[in-house]
């Protein structure tokens, strides 16, 4: 027998997450409900300064109970491209605007998330502060590449995917496999 899927039934729909779930039936007969969760998609900035230090950000970001280390990042808004997004997140969370950016990567957390982050870095910063919809104030950092490295390895920067995206493109560069 063949795994056999069922329809994809949405189960929830909040403000940014959907939850769905579908029924599979696997090859010895039972079923099993998987669920899955969707949003938008969203944008990763490494932005960096004319000294070539890279700007992390510290704000207070909603399931932690303290200030974390962060990446400007944000959601792509309906009808929104993921560079225009990107530029309106750098402005927004780091008060620069950049005239230089260039797509890194792009990945989507699982099989079970569904999303595409897509992941820039960015230069040739100028300042352009744009109110955003932040609830917290947001400290920029620059901080070397090297240092930033550093904390995501040690777990300064808590969250995975921001450690994830530091790590890699500091891997690209030294490989050769990243070039402005």
């Amino acid at each position: 027998m063949k795994i056999k899927f069922g329809p994809v039934k949405k189960t929830h729909k909040g403000r940014i997450f959907e939850i769905s779930q579908r029924e599979v039936r696997l090859p010895d007969g039972k079923k099993k409900i998987f669920e899955y969760c969707s949003r938008p998609d969203s944008v990763t900035i490494l932005p960096f300064d004319e000294q070539d230090r890279l700007l992390l950000i510290k704000e207070r970001r909603g399931g932690y109970n303290h200030n974390v280390w962060f990446l400007p990042a944000g959601r792509v808004d309906k009808g929104e491209s993921f560079l225009s997004a990107a530029k309106r997140e750098l402005r927004e969370e780091t008060g620069f605007g950049a005239r230089i950016f260039k797509k890194i990567y792009e990945k989507s957390p699982s099989g079970m998330l569904k999303w595409n982050i897509h992941i820039l870095a960015a230069k040739n910063l100028y300042h352009a502060p744009l109110k955003g919809d932040e609830h917290y104030p947001i400290e920029v950092a620059p901080t070397s590449l090297s240092k930033a490295v550093k904390m995501a390895l040690d777990g300064t920067i808590e969250n995975e995917f921001i450690a994830f995206h530091i790590i890699k493109f500091n891997y690209m560069v030294k490989h050769g496999q990243f070039k402005w």
